[in-house]
């Protein structure tokens, strides 16, 4: 258990869940974007919070995809599970998901690796990596160069770094099949997005 789910799984991750309201139908055209012409009968979301993503998921991608999410936080998992009866919400985090390898066409988080310590994120990787059969989605924060983020009076809970480079760097063999930014008219918190594919 680390410092950071210690804290997710706590209060400080009920008074996140709390704050985060978003309008989830502002999300679908980002979504819309970002998935065209994939093929996915299986999506995960890997820190999904009370389900704003899932919602958006499930509405565009129809019955013919089984989405998943899966969360630390036990208040917000059950809000998740309110939010929509199209997906599946577990109990579960980053570095142990309880899935098959390869499992997912797409597995993909938002605003989650930021909150990774920086010796910890190749092991939350490997398991993202894992349990991916094609793609792998990142929606966070960017800086060129590693960056701690003192966040809501906190230290060692918040970092900005070049995501795209730190999964190309373990995993060589993934491609870029395209990038972007999302502001906060698309619903989101000024954050940039890689889309990785492994090879087939």
């Amino acid at each position: 258990m680390t410092q950071q789910l210690l804290a997710w799984e706590g209060d400080f991750g009920v008074a996140y869940t709390e704050r985060n309201l978003v309008d989830w139908h502002v999300r679908l055209p980002a979504f819309q974007q970002m998935l065209d012409g994939l093929d996915l009968q299986r999506v995960l979301e890997v820190g999904c919070n009370r389900g704003h993503n899932l919602k958006v998921l499930a509405e565009l991608l129809g019955q013919g995809c089984d989405v998943v999410g899966v969360e630390p936080n036990r208040y917000a998992l059950e809000l998740a599970r309110q939010a929509t009866a199209k997906a599946g919400v577990l109990h579960g985090n980053i570095f142990d998901l309880p899935f098959k390898d390869s499992f997912f066409d797409m597995v993909l988080t938002a605003g989650v690796l930021i909150h990774v310590a920086p010796s910890d994120l190749p092991a939350a990787l490997d398991e993202l990596h894992r349990v991916s059969r094609r793609y792998l989605l990142a929606i966070e924060y960017f800086a060129q160069q590693e960056e701690a983020i003192r966040y809501r009076g906190q230290d060692g809970l918040l970092w900005k770094r070049d995501f795209l480079r730190a999964y190309l760097d373990q995993f060589p063999h993934l491609s870029l099949v395209q990038q972007g930014y999302w502001g906060v008219d698309s619903g989101f918190d000024r954050t940039h997005w890689w889309l990785l594919e492994k090879p087939q």
